[in-house]
């Protein structure tokens, strides 16, 4: 029984954690409950990724006159008025307004990714104390991602943009600690000698992936608006499953290990 709720366990944690890594988002017909509210004085590029990136976004673009004639500032002129913008002239192409797409729901939902470790770890407490730490990790990973969904039910405008963007550091900051502690907690079940080097290369993997996670954020939020950029995104998010693949073929090879410490503790 012991050895199928480990196992139990095991699976979980590694699901929880492709669950976090991969993101799939699916339009849906549901409209968010009011338009999104443009701040004039602040640009549409910090808008535009702010909320695409987390909850999906359209916007328009205008043409804005470089040049340095003092006038510059009166001539802006939309897309459509490409074909009239004079050849002496220089512009650049910048957003102009956001608005918020219907509302997306993502397949490999990060609420069920850290629900599945949050109760691994919770299963896994009396191996070792750092198990309870992760736990505590997890959920405030389900806290924060409720509360980031929740936001444009409840603010709008610049204040949504600048919540959304420090609680998204802060929920991949969750993101790290809770799966470093776990597999902190994984190696410390597996003390001996021989798994030496599984302990080793289980930390260059997990550290490849918390580096690519943030890689990917940031390649994500500033792809938002550059179709290359979001193609080297899903990329990265294929390396980046693989690696957690990886990590876990390692932790397979001192499975025996991990499972016999389980059975000592409970």
């Amino acid at each position: 029984m012991a050895n199928k709720r480990f196992l139990l366990y095991f699976i979980f944690l590694a699901v929880g954690f492709i669950f976090l890594a991969l993101d799939m988002d699916v339009k849906t017909n549901l409209d968010y409950p009011a338009p999104y509210n443009n701040t004039e004085n602040v640009i549409g590029e910090f808008q535009y990724y702010n909320i695409a990136s987390t909850y999906g976004a359209k916007c328009t673009y205008k043409l804005i006159d470089t040049s340095d004639s003092k006038d510059n500032g009166e001539h802006n002129t939309t897309v459509s008025d490409t074909t009239a913008a004079s050849s002496g002239s220089s512009q650049a192409k910048v957003i102009d307004k956001v608005f918020f797409d219907n509302i997306h729901i993502d397949i490999f939902n990060d609420f069920i990714g850290f629900l599945l470790i949050f109760i691994a770890c919770i299963g896994l407490r009396k191996c070792n104390k750092i198990f309870s730490l992760s736990a505590a990790g997890a959920f405030c990973g389900i806290l924060l991602h409720i509360l980031l969904k929740a936001l444009p039910f409840f603010i709008n405008g610049l204040a949504l943009c600048n919540f959304s963007m420090i609680l998204g550091v802060a929920y991949l900051g969750s993101i790290i600690l809770t799966t470093f502690l776990f597999t902190r907690g994984l190696f410390s079940m597996c003390p001996d000698v021989c798994c030496r080097d599984e302990r080793k290369w289980g930390k260059i993997t997990w550290f490849i992936t918390m580096v690519l996670q943030i890689l990917l954020t940031f390649v994500f939020w500033i792809g938002s608006d550059f179709d290359a950029l979001k193609s080297l995104g899903y990329i990265i998010e294929g390396f980046l499953v693989l690696d957690i693949v990886v990590f876990f073929m390692i932790l397979k090879r001192v499975y025996t290990y991990l499972e016999k410490s389980y059975k000592n503790t409970v």
